[in-house]
Order: structure tokens, then sequence, then C-alpha cells
């Protein structure tokens, strides 16, 4: 079975990389709007399964999303 801390490291990979190919498609491929908007949506997704690891594990919440210091990560 797959452990809970592994899961959100991909999903943390997966958003990052999904970020960087809507930068690309973004910066002069002449995609359509419509496809970064895709993968904008993607990206909400993959935020709201990471919340819901969070609610089982809240030891893996980073520091900006906990409401502590400012800055804190």
């Amino acid at each position: 079975m797959a452990k809970l801390d592994d899961i959100h490291g991909k999903l943390i990979e997966a958003a990052r990389l999904l970020d960087a190919a809507a930068r690309d498609m973004r910066d002069g491929t002449g995609m359509p709007a419509e496809q970064v908007a895709k993968i904008g949506a993607a990206m909400a997704e993959v935020m709201l399964v990471r919340h819901q690891i969070y609610v089982l594990r809240p030891d893996l919440m980073p520091g900006y999303l906990k409401g502590g210091e400012e800055g804190e990560r």
C-alpha cells in the first residue's frame, strides 16, 4: 500500500510539471488559451487531493498553508 508521504511527493512533482508545461505552452507555442486553462484545472484538482491528504496527515502541510508566521515554509 502506498504511503501518503510518497503520494504527496508525487502530487507536488505533478503540479510542478503541469505548471512548467502551462508556462511553456503560454510562451509562444500558438496553443489556444483554453488548453492552458485545462492545465490550470488539472493543477486545481491536484491541490484538492493534496488538501485531503492534509486532513489525514496535517504534518505534511506546508507552513504557509497553516496560517503561521508570514513567509514560513
